[in-house]
């Protein structure tokens, strides 16, 4: 560290602290924005940079800390204390509240965010500007010049509208109910419903951090992260690249995900995560469609979004004190964690295993199929509509209710202490066999019954009857219909 570019930052946050309540809760956001600050600048100065420009940079970079001071006044009740005026004088001018009350340097002079101007350009005041051209009247002339824009482009919008498209086709019900459908969109090169994630795309926050890493010999990416909304999504550029793209409200060289390598393991890993500083982070993982390799994502106290990946080899996923959405995966094995969290998957197609285990928390499951299910609910709930494969699904504390879209493999079902409720295809064909402790047992009206006694219920429905539907349930009610 540099005590030059130490020192620099002490006479800044000086200013911004000056005139604040000494409160313990600004102490130490004081403490930290020094430490993040400093760090900042130091690696800046590494770059090239001389100290004065390296803590200018690093300051700028981060973001509004006047409005971060009133945050944290506000949370401690201490927003009645109102700041002075932060004003800093170096070499490369003089600023006052970070340049919106006043800014002078080798540009020109601002006051008031630009209110009053005067740059190389000519005199600004209000909406007058004087220039070269004369005295002109800044709103006339935007008005002018959009009013001339808007007649042009209906001009245009007109004369495209008068040729008819050859490529078009008159829209149905279904069109407009499809177009108005945010999740999924027909892709005619893909059996599955692809997922239309255009909006996860877009960010609120800006982009402070890219970084690229050749998909060529990867077979395995993990990824951690301990509060953030995390994105893993397909690369919609050329190229066999991993794009790690941090979106965030405040920006720090030391927030920035962490990326290594090692022979063919690729680790993203979140930066410093603040104490005090109310940093929002939003990353987005950009994959090759085509990789093929294994795949470990955890993430604690955020949010994960996952979609249009078809051929991962597997799927390793921890939520905790967050929610998880994945839409249109495909993998050969699947294998997830949930505690305190909520899971939501949706067009998924998991070629072998699909073990899941749920830890107070919540499980939604739609159009769904896998080789084999190993469901278990510790203190939550698990439902699934369109659900295909076989297995076993347990709630210790908690309910289980599924539609099955196919009968295709022995399904067995447990519950501790909740209810089960399970409905099949009009023409499906299986054997049952239904118990619960101290709860009813339904059947479906047409099935036929073999055995049926208090709490007991076994039978067929259908024909060929080749697999089996078993429900247990010590405390609760099971319905099979």
């Amino acid at each position: 560290m540099s005590a030059k570019i130490e020192q620099l930052v002490a006479m800044r946050l000086n200013t911004y602290f000056k005139h604040q309540p000494d409160t313990a809760a600004l102490a130490e956001l004081k403490t930290e924005l020094s430490a993040d600050l400093n760090e900042a600048a130091n690696d800046k100065a590494a770059s090239g940079l001389e100290p004065e420009e390296a803590v200018a940079e690093a300051f700028s970079d981060f973001g509004d800390i006047n409005a971060l001071i009133k945050q944290i006044n506000e949370e401690n009740g201490t927003a009645e204390h109102v700041h002075g005026h932060q004003v800093i004088v170096d070499d490369n001018g003089i600023e006052i509240d970070d340049g919106k009350t006043l800014k002078i340097n080798a540009d020109g002079l601002s006051i008031n965010n630009g209110t009053i101007k005067a740059d190389a350009n000519g005199l600004k005041v209000g909406n007058w500007i004087l220039d070269e051209h004369g005295l002109q009247n800044q709103a006339e002339t935007d008005f002018d010049d959009e009013r001339r824009s808007q007649q042009r482009g209906e001009s245009q919008q007109q004369e495209q509208s008068q040729q008819p498209d050859p490529t078009s086709q008159p829209e149905t019900d279904a069109d407009q109910e499809q177009s108005t459908t945010d999740d999924t969109a027909t892709d005619e090169s893909n059996p599955h419903v692809t997922a239309n994630l255009d909006d996860v795309y877009r960010e609120r926050h800006p982009l402070v951090n890219e970084q690229r890493v050749s998909l060529t010999g990867l077979a395995h990416i993990a990824i951690n992260y301990r509060a953030a909304t995390v994105k893993v999504l397909p690369t919609r550029e050329a190229g066999d690249d991993v794009i790690i793209r941090d979106y965030m409200n405040y920006n720090n060289p030391a927030y920035y995900s962490q990326v290594t390598t090692f022979e063919d393991r690729l680790e993203i890993v979140q930066g410093k995560v603040p104490f005090l500083i109310p940093l929002r982070v939003h990353v987005q993982i950009l994959i090759p469609a085509s990789y093929a390799g294994q795949l470990t994502l955890n993430d604690r106290s955020g949010n994960v979004i996952m979609g249009n990946l078809q051929h991962l080899s597997e799927l390793q996923l921890q939520v905790v004190s967050g929610s998880a959405r994945l839409v249109a995966v495909g993998m050969t094995t699947f294998t997830s964690e949930v505690t305190s969290g909520s899971l939501t998957m949706a067009d998924v197609q998991v070629a072998e295993q699909l073990v899941l285990n749920v830890k107070s928390g919540r499980a939604r499951l739609l159009d769904v199929a896998a080789g084999n299910y190993n469901v278990r609910v510790t203190s939550g709930s698990v439902s699934g509509q369109q659900v295909r494969g076989g297995g076993q699904w347990t709630a210790k504390s908690g309910s289980i209710k599924l539609a099955l879209a196919a009968i295709n493999g022995d399904t067995t079902l447990a519950a501790h202490s909740g209810s089960i409720k399970v409905s099949t295809p009009t023409d499906a064909s299986y054997r049952y066999e239904l118990e619960s402790q101290s709860g009813r047992v339904t059947a479906p009206h047409f099935a036929q019954v073999d055995h049926h006694a208090d709490g007991y219920q076994a039978g067929r429905v259908g024909t060929t009857a080749t697999y089996l539907i078993s429900g247990r349930a010590r405390s609760g009610s099971i319905s099979l219909r």
